[in-house]
């Protein structure tokens, strides 16, 4: 397969504002009964997260009609929110102060909440079903909310009241092959030529453990890649995606006529999805050369009348940048805090603490315990060596360098014991051009050195 297509990305984030909501779908496993919502004085820690990580955009996720919920409501009346539409436009509004374009996931809204938004937010995602679904056992049977209907109503709403859209086409979900390819031709024949229109995406549904739905199967590819296909012809000029668990098949859908991974949240995962891990910009890299593409980053906004709002101009500038830093820097390198040594968002993870000794040195703590052992009672020699490259690689980064690891060096001196406060230390020593020099030593609690270091880092 040789396509030589161009195929473009956004390098996004998501934050969970709450998992509440009104409704109650039998493929939906975001959904979780009296989630509280995120306060905003929380909110800018996670857009600071998703800054450091070099996110271009954040998508605000939150259930449909959650502000009819009493504990949402009181929540927004701590906030000194009147409406669940000016708690998103604040939040909105946070996210742009930290560089960052917010897309509103939270299903469908007002027009008053639409108004609202459309000053600061950069986009609103739309949920498109292919059919009502409501019989007994079928997909809408307990969500009085979800229907066609609606989603054409909002696409309505949201034009009049100038607020740039997404749309979501969700399919396999127990609608027949006619209704799906129907409902994709209808939306296309009713909005492919507005303005406010951004992209397409179409989700097929995934079984969920824990729903209704957990034992029913995935969309067969075939239908998946007809899903794709109509999408192509009635909307040609947009960018067509597919959520990220669909990694594997990115090529065969490419050939189809995908041009886009759309909103892939890189440096978040993916709260919607968890147990499919989400590719790195490198990864998606190597698999698109199977088809001999080209992956390139996008914005989340590419209609000039999407663009030409104020309030987004910063934003718009500080994501440009983040984006062409990562042009010119060869490798893409994303931090998403899931990081084996230092990610505290792993739960597999070591999650340790790095601090600064002093502007080139950097130090942590560690007990390991017996399933890190190697010989009995003895620290693997492999686990050694990764504390030691990672305590230099802290001593580097945290001079605001981003290296990977070009050569190391290391000699065991003493049997590591099991169970032992250890202290690691990485130190910068110097630089060439760049490639940055650094040591590092594992010590115990009276100071004897059980292990030693030196690497050479390649700047990114």
């Amino acid at each position: 397969m040789k396509s030589g297509r161009s195929v473009s990305v956004v390098v996004s984030g998501t934050v969970v504002l709450t998992r509440s909501c009104r409704e109650s779908c039998a493929y939906c496993g975001f959904h979780k009964a009296d989630d509280p919502l995120v306060p905003l004085g929380r909110l800018g820690d996670f857009f600071a997260d998703l800054g450091k990580g070099r996110a271009t955009e954040v998508v605000l996720a939150a259930g449909q009609g959650s502000y009819e919920l009493p504990h949402v409501l009181m929540a927004l009346a701590r906030d000194k929110c009147t409406s669940f539409g000016e708690y998103l436009a604040q939040a909105c509004r946070m996210a742009l102060e930290h560089g960052l374009l917010p897309v509103v996931q939270t299903g469908l809204l007002t027009p008053l909440e639409l108004r609202s938004l459309a000053p600061v937010a950069a986009a609103v995602r739309i949920p498109v079903l292919p059919a009502p679904l409501e019989g007994e056992g079928e997909a809408h049977a307990t969500a009085r909310g979800r229907a066609p209907l609606a989603g054409h109503a909002m696409i309505e709403k949201a034009h009049q009241a100038e607020v740039p859209y997404s749309l979501d086409f969700l399919v396999g979900i127990g609608e027949t092959a006619e209704e799906r390819l129907a409902a994709i031709r209808g939306a296309a024949t009713f909005c492919a030529a507005d303005p406010w229109l951004q992209d397409v995406r179409i989700v097929p549904f995934q079984p969920v453990a824990g729903t209704p739905f957990h034992a029913r199967p995935p969309l067969p590819f075939e239908a998946v890649r007809a899903a794709v296909a109509e999408a192509v012809r009635g909307f040609p000029v947009h960018a067509i995606s597919v959520p990220a668990h669909l990694f594997a098949r990115f090529p065969d859908l490419v050939e189809t006529g995908l041009n886009d991974l759309g909103s892939t949240p890189m440096v978040s995962g993916d709260p919607l999805l968890p147990a499919f891990p989400v590719p790195s910009l490198e990864t998606v890299k190597s698999r698109l050369t199977e088809t001999g593409s080209t992956l390139y980053e996008r914005l989340s906004l590419v209609t000039p009348a999407a663009l030409g709002r104020p309030a987004l101009a910063d934003a718009l500038t500080r994501s440009r940048e983040r984006m062409q830093a990562r042009a010119a820097g060869g490798l893409a390198l994303l931090d998403n805090r899931k990081c084996f040594v230092c990610g505290d968002h792993n739960a597999q993870g070591l999650q340790i603490a790095f601090t600064r000794r002093d502007q080139n040195t950097c130090t942590a703590t560690w007990v390991p315990g017996p399933a890190y052992q190697g010989y009995a009672g003895i620290v693997h020699g492999g686990l050694v060596s990764t504390l030691l490259d990672e305590a230099m690689a802290h001593s580097l980064n945290g001079n605001g360098i981003q290296v990977v690891t070009a050569d190391l060096r290391i000699r065991f001196l003493r049997p590591v014991p099991v169970g032992l406060p250890l202290t690691v230390i990485g130190t910068r020593t110097g630089q060439r051009a760049r490639i940055h020099f650094a040591r590092g030593s594992l010590v115990t609690p009276e100071g004897t050195v059980l292990a030693e270091a030196e690497g050479r880092f390649a700047e990114c």
